[in-house]
């Protein structure tokens, strides 16, 4: 163990968190038509968090929630596979931590949605971020090893700096 990771405790948390965007995933699944997408958004439109915000989710997203919805899809089994697996961890806090505070900026009114959700949500993952949580019991773990024989350049210095 080296560097910023406290250890397994942080990694048990990280999978959990991956289990967590897996399911997420899931549920807005293309095959089940985005699941419950589409009425959060207008829900998002009808309760704005800002005006301009609700106006690209009206005017851009909802026409186009196939292209969206691929999206989201997308970015949340590939964070879940992520952090699940502890590959590339710190991109995938990062990322995760913005798409985070997208969502939050656009549900933040929502009625019935706990304000506290947002740290809830955005905080571990840039947690995970920061402290390289991939590196104990994850793949980060052998990425790393691999790039720490080889020379600091090219490759070698992008997986440290992603794991």
């Amino acid at each position: 163990m080296s560097g910023l990771v406290p250890g397994w405790p942080l990694a048990i948390f990280r999978i959990a968190f991956g289990v967590l965007y897996l399911d997420m995933a899931l549920q807005k699944a293309p095959w089940k038509s985005y699941g419950w997408l589409e009425g959060f958004i207008q829900k998002e439109i009808a309760h704005p968090t800002f005006p301009v915000v609700a106006a690209f989710l009206r005017d851009v997203v909802l026409p186009n929630l196939g292209v969206f919805g691929l999206v989201t899809f997308l970015v949340e089994l590939a964070l879940g596979v992520a952090l699940l697996s502890g590959t590339l961890t710190r991109v995938a806090g990062f990322a995760g931590f913005l798409w985070q505070v997208n969502i939050a900026v656009q549900a933040f009114n929502v009625p019935g949605e706990w304000y506290w959700i947002w740290p809830l949500l955005t905080l571990p993952l840039f947690t995970f971020g920061a402290s390289g949580a991939g590196r104990v019991l994850g793949v980060d773990a052998l990425l790393r090893k691999a790039a720490d024989a080889a020379p600091e350049r090219g490759w070698a210095r992008l997986v440290r700096l992603a794991t």
